[in-house]
């Protein structure tokens, strides 16, 4: 298997002098920096596996603010034993702080981040502007890596986040290997690629879906996946969003020699067999010489053709819209696909075989009557009569199962009887679980720290003036259309279109061309900034003076455009895809010179309550009213027709719009938070905005949203988001 590999370095037991643990593999020595190795370990069993396989560093998280909750993850005292046995190993350890901070979290974030100055990672993946503010405030000594949440994807905002004092960033999973190669030549900072693994329908850091349907942000590690479900288009039904699985190793001779910090492997979620088999594919294929480099190739493909993962592609690094990246005919879940229950009984199914299977196996079945997935571990099964312990492809099989199965429900392997023993069993894990308990205590200075987050500002919130109401359009056409209403701000979207008639309209509008926030795009790619920057000098021309940003390269954008109206300042306001959820990110934001932060919009009751119970920053703007987009995706589904509805199990029924640089994905049913209406506490809100950009009647709703915000009431059959219900 390491046939290309220098000889062996045996592992130090921690424990005892006696019984050195096995020997690790120890890559051939590459020319320039060295390109990490990065292998999940969403558990113990798993991590060991990673290390066994040799990965050069780990990526795992803590039982709070993992952007993958469901994985098993590390207390503070596992992590304090596991850091340094990784180093012990030449390894070293990242830890994904990764989720969304509500302003309650705030203060457990920074206990964390004083216990983790004592256990010394190497270095924490963050997203949530206001975790960075606590860690360049009071925990500067971190290495930061932004997360691939962050939708890092052009030069733009790789500049904007090592000014912000990122090392690295996790590029978008989104890039092809042409815009990789482009960003990685000049790039101010360490860049990360995913190289295997789950993708994502939509764009990372854009989704929304999860948290709509029931409260569950991917955000902050609790996606249920709704773009794995089946869906309806007309008469057509298929998983139109599910993607394949990545898979680069037919690329790696090309990706290898990139001047990148880091590959990564994706698989919190996934047990130590998976992680062990995908970690040794790339090892060889990184390891190996040029000239035996098909020869790895083969080898690897039969180790990740054992992998229990779902059908793969090479997702966008061949392609920016890549049809292959989907498998609409084909179910969602992973793992190997067993069979279809054919006949339910009491407490299981009969299933045909399309895969060998032994008790022990985990399974998970996709249940046919609403999509839901439910996995537990086979404890009995019968061939016909007797009781089994193994069958093999082809047999018919009674399985034994914890829940109402029906005909039709789609059963998969997810992972193989024992290996998670097996692998605990291991040298390497035995002497994790052999480390003593480290009880963290707190530092001295982390009184100090918590007392400046509970610190109140002199002055009391009052309500003071009522909100403004901004509204959102599409198209120039309808700016005119919104007079009668007399908004006090219109936001309408930069495309080539919209300023190319502006031109021509300006006069026309009179006052209300002053009245205009020009809002950019969350995904701008590299072919398409040349095109943009002139649109931006055009509104510069024009006299523009105001901006709304949805992604950090914005601002460097901006800055090197000099869009100012004869040499008048610009204002920028943020919209709410920045994820504004506590006031340390709010405070991050005003640092940068924001005029005003659209709180973020998956945001609940209790945690809104708390940021307006006082005065802010920067002036706050709350969304009101919208077809928000739920999906933001760079793949196009096939078949799809954007004047039809999709609906789901549910009866959910969602719209597709492409546009110039994406296809987005908005409910039916629209978003009015008419609770907000009747807050009483509404520190430092600036205004509501009224979203029209996806409505199919933007002039006739913004009469009528306009009248229920005077008389302070709802509307019928919209959605209050996570208002009411919570944000979990």
């Amino acid at each position: 298997m390491w046939r290309w590999l220098k000889k062996s370095t045996p592992l130090k037991n921690p424990k005892t002098k006696k019984n050195p643990l096995p020997a690790r593999p120890v890559a051939y020595a590459r020319p320039g920096p060295k390109l990490e190795l990065l292998a999940p370990a969403g558990s113990p069993a798993s991590w060991a596996a990673a290390l066994e396989a040799g990965a050069d560093a780990v990526y795992l998280g803590l039982k709070e603010f993992s952007a993958r909750a469901f994985a098993k993850n590390f207390s503070l005292s596992e992590l304090a034993g596991l850091v340094p046995l990784t180093h012990e190993q030449g390894a070293r350890v990242l830890v994904a702080f990764n989720a969304l901070l509500k302003e309650n979290e705030l203060a457990q974030a920074a206990r964390l981040l004083d216990a983790l100055t004592r256990i010394k990672p190497d270095g924490l993946i963050i997203q949530d502007l206001g975790l960075l503010s606590l860690i360049k405030k009071h925990f500067p000594q971190f290495e930061i890596h932004a997360s691939t949440l962050m939708a890092g994807h052009n030069a733009p905002g790789l500049t904007a986040l090592a000014e912000l004092g990122f090392d690295r960033a996790v590029l978008a999973r989104e890039l092809t290997l042409s815009d990789i190669e482009g960003l990685a030549v000049d790039a101010p900072l360490g860049l990360e690629i995913f190289i295997h693994g789950a993708m994502c329908f939509s764009f990372s850091g854009l989704c929304l879906m999860s948290s709509f349907l029931g409260g569950k942000g991917s955000l902050r590690g609790a996606c249920t996946q709704p773009c794995r479900r089946r869906y309806a288009s007309g008469k057509k039904k298929g998983y139109f969003f599910s993607p394949t699985d990545l898979d680069a190793s037919e690329l790696m001779a090309r990706i290898r020699d990139l001047p990148l910090a880091a590959l990564k492997i994706e698989g919190r979620m996934k047990g130590p067999d998976y992680v062990s088999r995908v970690v040794r594919a790339y090892r060889l294929l990184l390891d190996a010489p040029a000239e035996d480099m098909e020869a790895a190739l083969s080898e690897s493909r039969e180790l990740l053709a054992s992998s229990l993962g779902r059908h793969r592609s090479t997702g966008f690094f061949l392609s920016a819209h890549p049809q292959a990246g989907l498998s609409p005919g084909q179910a969602a879940v992973s793992g190997l696909f067993l069979g279809r229950v054919n006949k339910p009984g009491p407490d299981g199914g009969l299933v045909n075989l399309q895969e060998a299977l032994e008790v022990g196996d985990r399974l998970r079945v996709q249940l046919k009557r609403n999509d839901e997935r439910r996995a537990f571990t086979l404890k009995r099964m019968n061939i016909g009569d007797r009781r089994a312990d193994r069958a093999v492809a082809g047999d018919d099989v009674y399985l034994a199962a914890p829940l109402a199965l029906s005909a039709g429900d789609l059963v998969f392997k997810v992972d193989k009887a024992g290996k998670e023993k097996e692998a605990l069993a291991s040298p390497l894990a035995q002497a994790f679980k052999a480390r003593p308990l480290v009880d963290i205590k707190p530092s001295p200075r982390l009184k100090g720290v918590l007392n400046k987050l509970r610190a109140r500002p002199n002055s009391k919130p009052g309500q003071g003036r009522s909100p403004e109401t901004w509204y959102r359009v599409s198209r120039v056409g309808d700016v005119s259309g919104l007079a009668p209403i007399r908004p006090q701000k219109i936001i309408l979207p930069i495309t080539r279109a919209n300023v190319k008639r502006m031109a021509g309209l300006r006069r026309k509008l009179g006052p209300l061309f002053s009245k205009l926030i020009w809002t950019m795009p969350p995904l701008l790619f590299e072919p398409d900034l040349p095109a943009f920057r002139q649109d931006l000098a055009r509104l510069g021309k024009m006299g523009t003076r105001e901006f709304m940003i949805s992604n950090l390269g914005h601002l460097p954008l901006l800055r090197a455009s000099n869009p100012s109206a004869r040499g008048r300042k610009i204002r920028v306001f943020a919209d709410h895809r920045l994820n504004c959820l506590n006031t340390q990110a709010e405070a991050e934001l005003a640092d940068l010179g924001l005029a005003g932060v659209t709180l973020c919009l998956e945001n609940d009751e209790e945690n809104l309550a708390r940021i307006l119970g006082r005065p802010g920053p920067i002036p706050r703007l709350l969304y009101l009213y919208g077809r928000p987009p739920l999906f933001t995706s760079r793949f196009i589904p096939a078949g799809l027709k954007d004047n039809l509805p999709l609906e789901s199990p549910r009866r959910e029924r969602f719209r597709l719009r492409p546009d110039q640089y994406s296809v987005q994905v908005f409910a039916e049913r629209p978003v009015f938070l008419a609770p907000l209406l009747r807050f009483k506490a509404m520190a430092g809100v600036k205004a509501f905005i009224v979203d029209l950009e996806f409505d199919p009647r933007p002039l006739a709703t913004a009469r009528e949203v306009n009248e229920a915000i005077k008389k302070r009431r709802p509307i019928k059959n919209t959605s209050r988001f996570n208002l009411k219900r919570g944000l979990f």
